[in-house]
C-alpha cells in the first residue's frame, strides 16, 4: 500500500509519459491522484438514514454516460441518456451509490467522481479499491466492445480496469445471468501488492485476445458490432 505521497509519486513517474501521455504526471493531478488512491483506500461507504457513513465494500466499474466523437478532426464530447444499447453509469447511479473524490469530505461512495480525472487517478482510484478489496460491480457488460476500442487497436478505460481487477487478486463471477458480473478478492496477498508498475506490467501485456479470454462474455473471434 503506498502510505506516503513520496513513494506514490516516485512509482508514477517511473511510469512514464508514454504510459501517461495526458496530464497525469502534472504535480496538480499527481497530488488530486494520492488523495484519491487515500480515499478509495479507506474502503467504500454509504449514508444512512441519520446521516451517518456505514461500510458498503462495493465498487462500481463501467462507462460514464459520455461519448465521444470527432467534429472537424477534434474530439468532442456528449452526454447521452443510459439505455440498453449504451448502458453506463448515470446521475441515478451516483446519486443513490454515492462518488469518491479528490475532496477532503468525501464520504467515499462507489463511484469515482473527480474534477481533475486524468488516467493516473483512474490507476488510483482502482489500486486504492483493490487494497481494499471492496468487490467490483460491472455498470457495463463485459463485451468486446465495451473493452476494447478495435478503432485505436486499445484497451478502453474500462477494460484497463477489468485488466487491473483480474491480475490482483481478483475473479469475476456471474452469479446471476440477467445481473451484472461481480469481481472479487481471492487472493487477499495479491491485491495487497497492487501498485502502479504491477499495474503498468499488466497492461503492457494485454491484448485483444488476452482480455477476450481473460474474462469476456464474447468469445476471442468475437467481433465489434
Amino acid at each position: 500500500m503506498y502510505t506516503s505521497f513520496e513513494d506514490f509519486q516516485r512509482d508514477a513517474a517511473a511510469c512514464g509519459t508514454a504510459h501517461y501521455p495526458d496530464t497525469s504526471l502534472q504535480p496538480q493531478a499527481t497530488d488530486a491522484a494520492f488523495k484519491i488512491y487515500s480515499n478509495a483506500s479507506r474502503a467504500t461507504t454509504l449514508l444512512n438514514a441519520e446521516g451517518e457513513s456505514v461500510p458498503f465494500g462495493i465498487t462500481v466499474v463501467g462507462r460514464l454516460e459520455l461519448k465521444s466523437r470527432l467534429v472537424d478532426g477534434r474530439e468532442e464530447f456528449e452526454w447521452i441518456p443510459s439505455d440498453e444499447s449504451f448502458p453506463s453509469i448515470d446521475a441515478i447511479m451516483r446519486e443513490n451509490l454515492g462518488t469518491l473524490s479528490e475532496g477532503p469530505s468525501d464520504q467515499g461512495g462507489s463511484i469515482l467522481d473527480s474534477k481533475t480525472w486524468s488516467l493516473l487517478a483512474n490507476d488510483a482510484w482502482l489500486i486504492g479499491s483493490i487494497h481494499a478489496r471492496t468487490e467490483f460491480h460491472f455498470a457495463s457488460p463485459l463485451t468486446c466492445s465495451n473493452l476494447w476500442d478495435d478503432n485505436k487497436n486499445r484497451l478502453t478505460v474500462t477494460g484497463r480496469e477489468v485488466i487491473g481487477i483480474v491480475s490482483h487478486g481478483y475473479e469475476v463471477r456471474r452469479p446471476n445471468p440477467k445481473l451484472e458480473a461481480v469481481a472479487v478478492c481471492t487472493d487477499p496477498a495479491k491485491a495487497r501488492s497492487a501498485t502502479l508498475l504491477t499495474y503498468k506490467t499488466q497492461l503492457q501485456l494485454a491484448d485483444r485476445n488476452h482480455i477476450l479470454r481473460s474474462v469476456f462474455d464474447e468469445p476471442p473471434s468475437a467481433r465489434r458490432s
